[in-house]
């Protein structure tokens, strides 16, 4: 009877988590930001600060969004928060659809509101499944989590085809507003939450905050990102420094997002079978050598393409291995109020990561000690947990 039972709750839970993956499928499309960029200089002669601050804005809005999603989770049920993402999401790229290139607009519309409807979406889309599927909290935060790095690789390829059939950057804003909105509206009404007699007790923020494991955790996240993140912002210079062609460098960006996206799924996986504490060292380290031997080797075509997919891979680990010890330690319950914290070390990491690698350029006019910067700082985050001592889980 116990058997048919769980057969039934897992039956009803699969729409929750399938709506939860095409949410992020739509919140995650902005890391194709810069292939916006050119437009944005061209047609409305932007300086590359003004492009840059919108995306760092969104960055920053969409944690401390998630901050205050956690804290209303106990008065918003999910259902709701995701219909809250598609309105504040949806309407943001609306607004700036009408902006005809104005700064102020689409800072507003696309940094602001569409960084507010992000912090939503990602919260719900993140922890909803983990609840359904306790025992399986890798692999429930690896899928969810890689939909958002997927997301960049389809927008992308939308985005340029509209662009060569002749669509203004305009209409496209409109595009998305509309289009991805509506459908992370429609699948909204698909987000179950289990009952929370099934669920851990819920503890305040400020307790857990003032734990060690929490500084861990938001220590190790910045470091994993940062040195991601600085690769990632500098990936196509990195790979023109040494004379690697055009069209290689652009397959460069996408194979990295698709790299993501597996590294997700894989190390959410992996997390369930192993050490999530194990996990972390492994993946950072080896994300660390990748990018070592990034700004050591001499790069052909096929070495920067299978460095790009190797360090994709290590980054897509920090987005699914810090979220599952987040559950792990803290417990599943508590994942909406403790992870936007421990997420604030990337929304930092996204701020320091890339501009740290186009200083060091500036000062030594090369990408090499970036890259090596880079990898000391994903090392040290694998030594951090390395001699941390384990913590009691919650």
């Amino acid at each position: 009877m116990t058997h048919l039972s769980t057969l039934s709750t897992q039956k009803s839970a699969i729409p929750t988590v399938l709506a939860s993956f095409i949410i992020m499928l739509c919140l995650g499309g902005i890391y194709a930001w810069s292939i916006i960029v050119p437009e944005l200089k061209q047609m409305y002669h932007w300086s590359a600060v003004q492009s840059q601050l919108i995306f760092g804005v969104l960055i920053a809005v969409f944690p401390a969004t998630m901050i205050l999603a956690g804290r209303l989770q106990q008065r918003l049920n999910a259902r709701f928060q995701a219909i809250l993402s598609a309105l504040f999401f949806g309407s943001g790229y609306l607004l700036s659809s009408y902006s005809n290139g104005n700064f102020v607009m689409i800072l507003l519309g696309i940094g602001v509101l569409a960084g507010i409807g992000t912090g939503f979406g990602y919260l719900t889309a993140l922890t909803v499944p983990v609840k359904w599927f306790p025992e399986k909290k890798g692999l429930m935060t690896g899928i969810a989590s890689a939909g958002f790095g997927l997301a960049a690789v389809i927008l992308t390829y939308l985005i340029e085809n509209a662009l060569l059939d002749g669509l203004s950057l305009m209409e496209i804003f409109r595009r998305i507003g509309l289009g991805y909105g509506l459908l992370i509206l429609t699948v909204s009404f698909f987000i179950r939450t289990p009952t929370t007699s099934t669920l851990i007790t819920l503890s305040p923020a400020g307790s857990m905050l003032k734990t060690r494991h929490f500084l861990l955790l938001f220590t190790g996240i910045f470091f994993g990102t940062f040195a991601g993140l600085l690769v990632l912002g500098n990936l196509s210079p990195i790979g023109a420094e040494q004379g690697v062609e055009k069209h290689i460098l652009m397959v460069g960006v996408s194979v990295f997002a698709i790299a993501n996206f597996a590294g997700r799924l894989s190390w959410g996986w992996i997390s369930d079978t192993l050490s999530t504490r194990l996990c972390i060292i492994v993946a950072l380290l080896f994300q660390g050598t990748s990018i070592f031997l990034m700004g050591y080797l001499p790069l052909t075509s096929s070495i920067y393409l299978l460095l790009s997919a190797l360090i994709g891979f290590g980054f897509g680990s920090n987005f699914v291995l810090f979220a599952k010890e987040s559950a792990q330690h803290f417990g599943v319950a508590n994942l909406g109020t403790i992870y936007p914290y421990v997420f604030m070390g990337y929304a930092i990491a996204g701020i320091f990561g890339p501009l740290t690698g186009g200083y060091m350029f500036d000062l030594t006019a090369s990408y090499h000690y970036a890259s090596f910067v880079a990898a000391g700082m994903s090392v040290a985050g694998a030594v951090l947990f390395l001699l941390s001592r384990p913590a009691k889980i919650a």
